[in-house]
């Protein structure tokens, strides 16, 4: 076959829009990330078993965390350490209101990201209000998490140190309870995909550019006239909402929550930061990528080693997060742009 009718066949077999999809790297990431999100939508076809059922519910539910830490770290550059006191707020808000005031969790789930994001605004308001960035912002998150931990195991309203159960009764939709887990799988799901979309929207509008210029130099971006104070507080609250609402499912999904569970800088590691961090931070495919590794290997490694030997799973499960950020400085996206950008030139010799 000659080059010429070579070149033919190619343009055949990939149509118009899906090579205007994969000359474009923004959207190339988009195209990953619904496929992957397709395959989980299809895997209660072959999946059967409620335990594995169960990592994959929580797989989706950390790209959801994971894409709510990413706009905040990854395109503001803003070191928001403890990510996981807008979990804790929104899954105590979610509980409360059930279990106290018989609010549905369709309803309590969004007003957990509402108090979520206004938990932000404040953080942001103190921070930038005495002037904390980069280590003294993390630190600031660190003492707050801290803080909050022992108010909450203090706060007897929420159930104290014992915590508070999701009251469950006969199943339920008007009240989030079903009998199997499928429909949990699709509620996340639905969840992901707003906040995929969310996140391709900013990443893509002036706000996004903007974002990204204050993490790349936030004295430049502020010469150049924009408001860095408010678009810093603008990423948190954004980043606060989505954990928010990814923290009203999660207690709703496991059915308990209490302050050693939830303001926890290993489950804050494991549930926010390790997805976004492996798959790639500031990238649009990095909490989906990083969270489809993550969490299941943690799970292997806790079903392989938690039986013999007490904190194995801890030194393995560290191992492998600092194989990751040694030898994939730019997260699991970075070898997969390596691998898009030769086949793009490829593709873009074929249309000539």
């Amino acid at each position: 076959m000659s080059t010429q009718s070579a070149t033919k066949s190619s343009r055949k077999i990939l149509p118009g829009w899906l090579r205007d999809i994969l000359l474009d790297w923004d959207k190339t990431q988009l195209l990953i990330s619904f496929t992957i999100l397709l395959l989980i939508a299809l895997s209660p076809l072959v999946v059967k078993s409620p335990y594995y059922m169960g990592i994959i519910i929580l797989t989706t539910l950390y790209i959801f965390t994971g894409i709510s830490w990413n706009i905040v770290a990854g395109f503001t550059g803003q070191l928001l350490i403890a990510h996981i006191i807008f979990i804790a707020f929104g899954a105590y808000t979610t509980v409360v209101l059930a279990n106290t005031y018989g609010i549905s969790p369709w309803i309590g789930i969004p007003i957990g990201g509402i108090v979520a994001a206004l938990t932000g605004v404040v953080m942001a308001f103190i921070t930038l209000r005495y002037g904390l960035k980069l280590d003294y912002f993390a630190l600031f998150t660190i003492a707050l998490l801290i803080a909050l931990r022992t108010l909450f195991l203090k706060w007897e309203f929420v159930g104290g140190a014992i915590g508070m159960w999701f009251r469950l009764n006969e199943p339920s939709f008007a009240k989030m309870i079903f009998s199997n887990k499928e429909p949990y799988l699709y509620i996340i799901l639905g969840l992901v995909v707003v906040g995929i979309l969310i996140q391709y929207q900013i990443y893509r509008s002036k706000l996004g550019k903007y974002l990204m210029a204050i993490r790349e130099d936030e004295d430049a971006a502020a010469a150049l006239g924009i408001n860095t104070s408010f678009y810093k507080t603008l990423a948190v609250v954004i980043g606060a909402a989505l954990a928010g609402i990814g923290g009203g499912f999660y207690v709703i999904y496991v059915t308990f929550v209490d302050p050693p569970q939830v303001f926890n800088l290993g489950m804050n590691v494991e549930i926010v930061m390790a997805g976004p961090i492996i798959g790639g931070l500031g990238s649009l495919a990095g909490p989906v990528l990083g969270a489809v590794l993550n969490k299941p290997f943690a799970e292997l490694m806790r079903g392989l080693l938690s039986a013999e030997r007490s904190g194995s799973t801890l030194i393995v499960y560290g191992s492998f997060l600092i194989i990751a950020i040694l030898f994939l400085p730019r997260g699991v996206t970075g070898v997969v742009h390596n691998v898009y950008l030769k086949a793009r030139r490829r593709l873009m010799a074929d249309q000539s």
